[in-house]
């Protein structure tokens, strides 16, 4: 099979209810969108959930980096390509692209994802799944990886607390990966977000947070970027999330 074959094309029709204030795509629904497509192409490859679920497997969105050309508009047409990249390590990687109706790219994204057993909650090596595809014929959206964000030593402009409710959880009864790009949000003044054109963001998921967990989320600004970082109760780190604008 030529290497088109496993990239994976979903058309879409931006909803009122993925848009923000701005009417545009909001930054959570980016995620919602490639988290589909990724699900979708999984289950067509064959390690999707059908898989997971005879195997005892998940799979856990890790980091994802992802930079923004143009935000679509409300009724706007997309079509949201991704496919999966060779491996490395403990970590499965996948591209996105999103462009308009014209063929014009709205916004790249590049993620590395971990296969956990759902018992132990223990990385599986992804390689032996991938093995059969020719991954490296595959270009990548982004020239670099999605970045490990490590913490700075800034003062904090912002602190707040939230309380993941029954309506931040996904399947697993985690929460959605979507969930804490809200949370990240909510440390930003609307005038600050309005004003963002050209962006690339960053975020990690470092320990899944559950029903009722309170996190503590600090926002560290620097001269170029933004960073916020949300703990859980023993302070432990839950996700990190860093926005800079291009």
């Amino acid at each position: 099979m030529i290497k088109e074959d496993y990239i994976y094309q979903m058309p879409h029709t931006v909803l009122y209810s993925e848009t923000d204030a701005r009417g545009r795509l909001s930054l959570p629904s980016f995620f919602a969108l490639f988290q589909e497509a990724a699900l979708l192409q999984a289950e067509q490859l064959g390690f999707g959930e059908t898989y997971c679920v005879q195997e005892g497997l998940m799979w856990v969105l890790s980091r994802l980096m992802l930079e923004v050309d143009a935000f679509p508009h409300h009724r706007d047409q997309l079509r949201i390509e991704t496919w999966p990249k060779t491996p490395k390590g403990p970590f499965a990687n996948r591209d996105f692209l999103l462009q308009a109706s014209d063929g014009s790219t709205c916004a790249r994204a590049t993620s590395a994802w971990l296969l956990l057993n759902t018992e132990s909650l223990r990385p599986v090596r992804p390689q032996k799944l991938f093995a059969q595809y020719p991954l490296d014929q595959l270009e990548g959206a982004l020239p670099e990886a999605a970045p490990k964000i490590n913490s700075e030593e800034t003062e904090c402009s912002r602190e707040l607390e939230v309380t993941a409710r029954y309506s931040d959880l996904d399947q697993n009864d985690h929460v959605n990966n979507t969930r804490y790009v809200r949370w990240f949000l909510a440390c930003y003044t609307p005038a600050e977000i309005d004003a963002v054109e050209h962006l690339r963001f960053s975020i990690n998921y470092l320990q899944a947070a559950s029903y009722m967990d309170k996190v503590k989320l600090r926002r560290c600004d620097s001269d170029s970027r933004s960073t916020v970082y949300g703990y859980l109760q023993d302070d432990s780190p839950t996700f990190s999330a860093r926005i800079q604008l291009r």
